[in-house]
């Protein structure tokens, strides 16, 4: 049975969410706190067979070194944003944090690459505008979407930095508003919310 969990990691609080069913399990954004991801793969006896991540801010990747390290697994994100993976550590000092050991990508999700494991299907839908590489993860089976900094409950990812372009996440949350209703949004931090919900209440980007 294909389930989920959502570990808050690292020092903002990235929401990582591990997909698994009986035997292996997708590791999406881990953003640190490697002891608490590990202690919950051996709790559920499950194996990860890759990491997967929305962009590349340092915040969201911190955990991916030592995670394809120590279980000898594949790194997807779009190669757009690796340029953010060599930045990490600088970025991570304006916030006054240590730094980050920055991993090699090893498959662009840019060029569509299906996500090859044995837990489940995952839709990529390009989500561009917070970072230029941004990418929502769609489960069906489970019928929720992971939006990373892309949108959040009751608000959207921040397009201050100078590769990022507003008009463009616009366009993106409204491709996300496509999904059904009921689609659970799990965002990059915080609190979970819905797509129906974000199309009537989100006070920057609102549907109906």
């Amino acid at each position: 049975m294909l389930s989920f969990t959502v570990i808050p990691t690292g020092p903002l609080m990235v929401n990582c969410i591990i997909i698994y069913n009986d035997k292996n399990c997708i590791i999406v954004d881990p953003g640190g706190s490697i002891e608490k991801i590990i202690g919950f793969l051996d709790d559920k006896g499950v194996v990860p067979e890759v990491v997967i991540n929305t962009h590349g801010h340092f915040d969201h990747i911190g955990g991916v070194f030592e995670l394809k390290n120590r279980f000898k697994i594949p790194f997807y994100m779009s190669k757009k944003d690796e340029f953010l993976l060599r930045q990490a550590s600088l970025h991570a000092s304006m916030f006054g944090l240590p730094p980050v050991v920055s991993p090699d990508l090893d498959f662009d999700l840019s060029q569509d690459v299906r996500i090859e494991n044995t837990v489940c299907n995952v839709e990529i839908i390009e989500t561009p505008g917070h970072t230029p590489g941004g990418i929502s993860f769609y489960l069906k089976e489970l019928n929720l979407v992971i939006t990373g900094d892309t949108l959040f409950a009751g608000s959207v990812g921040r397009t201050d930095f100078p590769y990022s372009d507003f008009n463009e996440l616009k366009e993106s949350i409204f491709k996300l508003y496509r999904l059904n209703d009921r689609t659970v949004v799990i965002p990059g931090h915080g609190e979970f919310t819905t797509i129906g919900d974000e199309k009537r209440n989100n006070p920057f980007v609102r549907a109906v």
